[in-house]
Order: C-alpha cells, then structure tokens, then sequence
C-alpha cells in the first residue's frame, strides 16, 4: 500500500491495516486455525455448493484464510483476547443452522459475529458500530440491521461454555477427518 493511498484513509482504517498486514498469514500452521478454516468451507459445501463447485480448493481456502485473518486483525485492533475467535465461529455455526448461507454473505456474517461476540464476551471493551462502518466501509445503519438479525438468528443465546467449544471442535475434527478419507 502506498503512502498515498494510507493518506486517504481514515485514522481507524489505517491502524486496522497496519495491524491486518502485521498478522496476515501467521496463524496459518495453527491446528485451531486450520480447523475452523475447515469449518468455514464445510458451511460453504453444505449451503452453496453451486459455488464450491466452479472456484477452485485453493482459492477458496485463501479467501477463507483471508476473513479469518480479517476476524483476528479485528480482535487485536480491539485489543480482545485471540481466543474469541473460537467463539465467534460457534456462534456464526448457530446462526447458520437456522438461516443458511452464500459464500457472499460470508464475510459479513463473520464480522457481524464477531462484533456481536466482542460485545459480549469483553465488557470492557469500548465498542461502536461506527468504528466497523468506517474501517470496512459499511453504513451504521447496515451494520445495525446485520447485528439485530444476527442476535435474533441465534436467539440472543451468545454464551458458550468451554465444554461446548470442546465438543464444537471435536465435532469439526470428526468431520473433517471423514472428509479426507
């Protein structure tokens, strides 16, 4: 990125970036990444798989790679513990079983999962939807309505429990495990 272009771009917007580029690609090798990554492309086969069909594995997995290094880019940018991004995966499964997905809705439902799981998870963290509206470029507004309809998609159930992240991963790991058989 050019200093030009950094220029242009809002304050918020700017350390986001820098702290994105920081991270990008460095939890690659991590088994808990590897495997919600994987999760992330299960939801994708299962819900659209017109369009895992016509994109190549390994386009796919580098977009994923690419929203989950977004999702921990935002969780050090908001100085949240790495560890919610387990959580955020949870509760995004919890939305999809009741609403389903498009691969073009993806990001927005890991944004909006995470804004939602920051919130809850770390009170003492400030937290203003504008901030997200500026840094990706949204209307507060949108961001608003994607929230309300995620919190209603899940039933405003936003606690998960240690043993349900245990057995959400042993789940991702059995299945994945059938898949590459």
């Amino acid at each position: 990125m050019t200093s030009i272009s950094l220029k242009s771009l809002t304050l918020n917007q700017q350390l986001f970036k820098k702290i994105y580029f920081n991270i990008k690609g460095k939890q690659k090798s991590s088994a808990e990444y590897k495997l919600l990554g994987h999760n992330i492309y299960q939801w994708l086969l299962y819900y659209d798989p017109n369009y895992t069909k016509n994109i190549l594995l390994s386009k796919l997995m580098e977009d994923i790679e690419d929203i989950l290094d977004t999702i921990l880019g935002i969780l050090e940018f908001m100085k949240a513990p790495s560890s919610l991004l387990s959580h955020i995966i949870c509760n995004a499964n919890k939305f999809l079983r009741r609403t389903g997905i498009m691969h073009s809705q993806l990001f927005n439902l890991l944004l909006t999962s995470t804004i939602v799981t920051i919130k809850f998870w770390s009170e003492s963290i400030p937290m203003r939807n504008s901030m997200f509206a500026d840094i990706f470029r949204f209307e507060v507004k949108d961001i608003n309505v994607m929230e309300r309809r995620f919190l209603i998609g899940i039933d405003y159930k936003l606690a998960i429990t240690e043993k349900q992240i245990e057995i959400f991963f042993r789940l991702m790991s059995t299945s994945e495990k059938k898949q590459s058989k």
